[in-house]
């Protein structure tokens, strides 16, 4: 009986397919728009920095949910970046690693930062104007310091990709805003630590 011999010819096609044709990974454009998708939000979330107040107590509220909220962002891209693995390039699982370990230095300051703030006696406005400046001085200490989005597009073959992407254009424009309106009582740093355009071959 010739059934059981096609049936067995019919599953065993799928089978071969699937074994030959796995799912492919992102290629180096797709990675480069998701990484900066995943990085996007932080940025966006920093740059909406608290307004100015005169009273010491709002100015310290203000500044810690900010500060709050930048480190919950920051957390998401992290996760996001995490779920989006190596670059497919050259030393992709290294270039991956150095993006989220600066990302988490970054990360790390904000969350450091909101502790030190919350610790100062709001009632009292002379702490306030003495302690405020130290507080925030670890996001001060990012400015001027190379980023891990500096790092990542030192790769041609990313670097290439961010300036194609629009998502990347975004990015970069979201970061030099955050370099030109930091928070209040704190100059902030976007994650790349430069001139934002992305490239670095």
């Amino acid at each position: 009986m010739r059934t059981p011999r096609l049936l067995g010819a019919l599953l065993a096609v799928p089978v071969a397919l699937l074994a030959g044709c796995g799912p492919a990974g992102p290629t180096v454009e797709q990675w480069t728009d998701s990484m900066c998708g995943a990085v996007l939000p932080f940025v966006r979330t920093a740059v909406a920095t608290p307004a100015e107040s005169t009273d010491p107590a709002e100015r310290l509220r203000t500044l810690s949910d900010y500060l709050a909220r930048t480190t919950a962002a920051a957390d998401g891209a992290l996760g996001d970046l995490d779920r989006l693995g190596p670059a497919p390039v050259d030393d992709g699982d290294a270039l991956a690693a150095r993006l989220q370990g600066g990302l988490g230095e970054i990360r790390s300051a904000f969350s450091g930062a909101r502790t030190r703030v919350e610790a100062i006696d709001a009632a009292d406005p002379a702490a306030v104007a003495r302690d405020l400046p130290a507080a925030v001085a670890p996001l001060g200490a990012l400015n001027g310091t190379t980023g891990p989005l500096d790092q990542v597009t030192g790769n041609p073959e990313i670097a290439a990709a961010f300036r194609a992407s629009a998502v990347c254009g975004e990015l970069s424009r979201a970061a030099e805003q955050a370099r030109a309106t930091p928070p209040t009582g704190a100059p902030t740093a976007a994650p790349n630590g430069s001139t934002g355009e992305g490239g670095g071959g």
